[in-house]
């Protein structure tokens, strides 16, 4: 079956269920209100929250439909969290309501009015929400969607909720209506725990929480021949379309070709095997040896000086008694006061001294570094300034036009970048990988208000 084909059927099994759901609500909700049962109305939106998670898997199904565009290059699926997130409020309020509903019934208000023929309508909605269950849950089986099978587990709990609403009219038949406030407090609390379930989920995919375990993409990555080691793995959106990037080391020796078809080949098996919808993979190269100690000694300085927004160029090494003495200069926006400028290069003596023990001195001479004007992060959503800049930035290492992707993620006063440059197919993957760093440490220099690049190479018309 197509894709096409198991969403148009998956559409139709939840509106059959939803039209069910929306029936069954209805006569729970006119005998809540023709006995005064508040547990009987609390029931009624046990039930509405049902037809609600059909209402967010039609949106989703129609959502998912949506092409990316400039606006949206993720596509439009946080509209159906956002909507979910709206449902999951609405149900608190309904919590709110049955409270008061409680309290005023605590407060001497109207008794319970409970017939023989309310009791059996209520009895009639049981095998309803059974049939429900059963429908859905086969259809969910055999289409394989987990939207089906969860939405029938949620239309499954409705039944004890049923259950319960039914001893409380059988104790108020026998004048126990006592009971009715009991079992429409323990309706309240099955709501509000929905409810803050549903907050809970929805939270965790607008604030970009992991969705997939990085030891579960690293061995999908490390299946692919030619992968040495997987690692950096980041991810977010939500549980059945998340959104992936990671490293990989390979054979140094390889052609940029060669390299770009691993990793569109770690994309593929990503995308095939988990539920990834997209996949950013960084290539490195390994080392069959161990990489000469004192230009592993340079990177490492460099990196703890890009983590503090410093240039850093002409690093020198010297040998005495003690260690090593480290000779640097330390490039600063020009902005700052000598008093800044003084205090932040300090920080950057200490914590090299600190990450790297065989260091035992380090002598930095202070430089102006010109500051560029860049949007706030946090403020004027036209970023194409700052585009522009990491543009020219990377098509000064690469070649003019070389960049022709820039992706931009505002969050915590910074950015995150990711960038697709072309570079030559016959070239070496060291000298690729030796540009991309390039071109890294270039943006983290002169735009402190990137905080992490992530650079795509790719040969011409790939």
């Amino acid at each position: 079956m197509d894709a096409s084909s198991r969403q148009r059927d998956v559409r139709r099994v939840l509106w059959i269920v939803l039209w069910l759901n929306l029936l069954v609500t209805g006569v729970k909700l006119v005998i809540g209100l023709i006995t005064g049962s508040i547990s009987v109305v609390a029931d009624a939106y046990q039930s509405l929250l049902d037809s609600s998670s059909n209402v967010i898997g039609l949106i989703g199904l129609a959502i998912a439909a949506r092409p990316p565009d400039p606006n949206h290059p993720y596509g439009h699926k946080k509209y159906e969290t956002i909507a979910t997130l709206a449902i999951g409020a609405l149900l608190l309020f309904v919590c709110v309501d049955l409270l008061s509903s409680i309290y005023r019934r605590l407060a001497g208000g109207s008794e319970l009015t409970v017939t023989p023929e309310s009791f059996a309508l209520m009895v009639a909605t049981i095998p309803v929400n059974i049939a429900i269950t059963v429908y859905e849950t086969r259809a969910g089986w055999r289409l394989s969607s987990d939207l089906l099978l969860a939405d029938a587990t949620q239309t499954r709990t409705n039944l004890f909720v049923t259950g319960s609403v039914l001893i409380s009219l059988a104790g108020a038949w026998l004048g126990l209506a006592w009971i009715d406030v009991v079992v429409a407090s323990v309706v309240v609390v099955l709501i509000a725990r929905a409810a803050l379930g549903i907050l809970r989920r929805t939270s965790d995919v607008l604030t970009d929480s992991a969705v997939l375990q990085p030891a579960q993409v690293e061995e999908v990555a490390r299946q692919v021949p030619g992968v040495w080691l997987a690692s950096r793995v980041r991810s977010r959106g939500p549980a059945d379309e998340a959104y992936v990037d990671l490293h990989i080391k390979v054979d140094p020796a390889m052609t940029t070709d060669q390299a770009h078809a691993i990793a569109s080949e770690v994309e593929r098996r990503l995308k095939a095997e988990l539920p990834v919808v997209d996949a950013v993979v960084h290539v490195e190269p390994g080392h069959h040896q161990p990489p000469d100690s004192w230009e592993a000694l340079k990177v490492r300085v460099r990196a703890i000086a890009d983590g503090l927004g410093v240039g850093t160029h002409e690093i020198h090494g010297l040998q005495n008694a003690h260690g090593t003495v480290l000779q640097l200069h330390a490039e600063v926006n020009e902005n700052l006061s000598l008093e800044e400028a003084h205090r932040l290069v300090t920080q950057l003596e200490e914590r090299i001294r600190a990450e790297l023990p065989e260091v035992a001195s380090v002598e930095t001479h202070i430089e102006p570094m010109s500051a560029h004007a860049l949007p706030a992060a946090n403020g004027d959503p036209d970023w194409s300034p700052l585009e522009q800049r990491i543009r020219a930035i990377a098509d000064s290492v690469y070649g003019p036009r070389a960049c022709h992707q820039v992706i931009l993620r505002p969050g915590d006063g910074h950015f995150d970048v990711t960038l697709h440059c072309t570079w030559r197919g016959e070239a070496p993957l060291v000298e690729a990988h030796a540009l991309a760093e390039e071109v890294e440490r270039r943006l983290l220099t002169d735009l402190p208000v990137l905080s992490r690049v992530v650079i795509h190479v790719e040969p011409p018309g790939s």
